[in-house]
């Protein structure tokens, strides 16, 4: 019996390293508890609140917890499909690698640079990137806003900071950094208040923005960046999923059609 017990940490564990790591082998094994765990929560959660229901680990990234997310929400809760979610909000490598490790069931991204052979990035919307300044700024374009105002930073650990960053390297603007935020409530702030111009995602939602503040598209086509939702290709709530790209699919929708219409 030792033996095997033997045998067996030696075919999960690498123990030619201090501490000792999972091998492929031990990272296999733990994937596949953690979707057994998945799918005896998922039907217990069923059992307990009828076939529609089911508990959702669900991470987001941080403009999307605070802009269509909520939406998206309400619009499942008004479908009374019972799903319960459970909300964590990260950068979009940070809630890859969680996914990859099934420690979170999906996550709302910003689409990765490099795709992972064992995840799925389904798309739902294409959000356009903008310039915002105060009112009080002059500037035929977005490069004189940016260029003639001290900029902004959104986070640059954030694929969408590096979609600004790398625009801003392309066309060769020349800003002047005075502050970075990790958050996009915080930059809006600060822009509002009239510190500074910055680039952020254009999120779609009623009174976006505050009246103090000069919304001009970024770039020429506008420049976009891609949200969407990434699952394990083997993933035993792909229902709840797929349940949820569906609701931001139509609040996504919904917005559009309000912003052509100038119903918002």
């Amino acid at each position: 019996m030792r033996g095997r017990k033997e045998d067996l940490e030696n075919a999960i564990f690498d123990r030619s390293r201090r501490p000792p790591v999972l091998t492929d082998a031990g990272l296999a094994l733990v994937h596949r508890a953690r979707d057994l765990i998945a799918h005896w929560e998922s039907m217990s959660a069923a059992l307990k609140k009828g076939t529609g229901a089911g508990l959702l680990k669900l991470g987001s990234v941080h403009t999307c917890a605070s802009g269509v997310l909520p939406l998206a929400l309400r619009h499942l809760q008004k479908q009374g499909h019972g799903l319960e979610v459970h909300v964590t909000t990260g950068l979009t490598h940070d809630l890859e690698r969680a996914v990859h490790h099934r420690q979170l069931d999906v996550a709302i991204v910003t689409e990765p640079e490099v795709p992972r052979s064992d995840l799925d990035f389904l798309p739902f919307v294409d959000e356009q990137l903008v310039v915002i300044a105060h009112r009080s700024v002059k500037g035929a374009n977005d490069q004189e806003v940016l260029e003639q105002t001290p900029y902004v930073r959104f986070n640059r650990l954030a694929r969408v900071g590096n979609l600004v960053q790398e625009e801003i390297l392309r066309r060769q603007i020349v800003v002047r950094s005075t502050m970075e935020i990790d958050n996009l409530e915080g930059v809006v702030a600060m822009v509002a208040n009239g510190l500074g111009a910055s680039v952020v995602p254009a999120r779609g939602v009623k009174n976006e923005f505050p009246a103090t503040i000069r919304v001009i598209p970024f770039g020429s086509p506008t420049v976009t960046r891609r949200l969407g939702i990434l699952v394990p290709k083997e993933n035993p709530r792909s229902h709840l999923s797929r349940l949820l790209l569906e609701a931001l699919k139509s609040v996504c929708a919904d917005s559009q059609e309000k912003e052509r219409t100038g119903s918002r």
